[in-house]
């Protein structure tokens, strides 16, 4: 998707998420994420999607998530 920049509600609604969350692991450095100028946090889509794509393989293969 040629790094399309979301909202933190939007990577929410995506991973089906309370809203809230996304922007939560990001200050907690948990999620990769781009801080504007204006404080204001953007996730760049491929990364979370590599990111998601990781986690559920590792689950498949019985690895602890933190």
């Amino acid at each position: 998707m040629d790094n399309e920049r979301l909202w933190p509600e939007q990577i929410d609604r995506l991973l089906n998420w309370p809203l809230g969350t996304a922007a939560r692991l990001a200050r907690q450095q948990k999620l990769p994420h781009y801080r504007l100028p204006d404080g204001s946090i953007r996730f760049n889509r491929d990364e979370i999607e590599a990111l998601v794509v990781h986690v559920r393989a590792g689950q498949r293969e019985g690895e602890a998530v933190n």
